[in-house]
């Protein structure tokens, strides 16, 4: 009699452990859809665009880049900022009703610069998967031109400077990495928003592989020249450089002239 109480004991025993684990796995599957669809859910669209489209050129509260801070616009009427926006249309592409009220409850929000900041981290997360590794000392190569850009453009040092080397023609790009993040800088190497650049890049796009070793370069001053003898650069390249450049910018210069007297014409 004691046997078979025993074995009905650890029968019940087994039945409310196996029980039980269902149990948790049905628990754990719901949590992780919730969690899958929350995840899904809590994309930031807004957020996202902003920082393919516009950060290469504002920040939101980061101070002036090649376009102005745009956190003052927090205060405008939305009527307002949604003309703005709507100007911005020849540079980022078409925008939607929908695109602009977007932007305009974005640049409204007081957590702009976080969701801006969490948008760039995943972007740069998906980026680095899908290329190789970012290498500084490539990047490095690529700006002074002692490795030509793969569609032809110029170096970069024929415009612009890092540390106690490189052009005049652009900004100084030593302190870059100060008001610009790593995200925003590949986005903004890739789709510069200088006219006379525009030109020059048009047909010789930078790729998205070399934006990001110039982005890593261009956050690595330790590694920027601390005297114009440093690092010789290669006198050949970057005097066909200058010499491209300068034949662009007296295009660019030429095409706006004679637009000017057209519309000259026609008033």
């Amino acid at each position: 009699m004691k046997h078979i109480v025993l074995q009905f004991a650890l029968f019940l025993l087994l039945s409310l452990t196996t029980s039980l684990a269902q149990d948790s796995s049905s628990v754990a599957a719901t949590a992780d859809s919730t969690l899958t669809a929350d995840t899904t859910v809590q994309v930031d669209v807004a957020a996202q665009s902003y920082a393919q489209k516009c950060a290469g050129c504002h920040t939101i509260g980061g101070g002036k880049l090649t376009g102005p801070d745009l956190l003052p616009t927090r205060a405008w009427p939305k009527a307002d900022l949604f003309a703005k926006v709507k100007l911005m249309e020849p540079r980022v592409g078409p925008l939607t009703q929908e695109d602009i009220d977007q932007y305009v409850e974005l640049l409204h929000d007081s957590r702009a610069q976080e969701r801006v900041h969490i948008a760039q981290e995943l972007a740069a997360k998906a980026v680095a998967a899908k290329l190789e590794p970012a290498s500084k000392s490539v990047g490095q190569r690529l700006f002074d031109g002692t490795i030509p850009l793969v569609n032809g453009g110029i170096a970069c040092i024929t415009c612009h400077r890092t540390g106690a080397q490189g052009g005049t023609f652009g900004p100084d790009l030593t302190s870059l990495h100060t008001r610009l993040s790593k995200v925003a800088m590949i986005s903004a190497i890739q789709q510069t928003q200088y006219k006379v650049m525009s030109g020059t890049y048009q047909n010789h796009p930078i790729t998205a592989q070399e934006a990001v070793h110039l982005a890593e370069y261009l956050t690595s001053p330790e590694l920027m020249p601390k005297s114009s003898a440093e690092k010789s650069v290669p006198v050949l390249g970057a005097s066909l450089g200058v010499i491209g450049f300068l034949v662009v910018v007296g295009l660019y210069r030429k095409r706006s002239r004679k637009n000017f007297s057209r519309q000259r014409g026609m008033a």
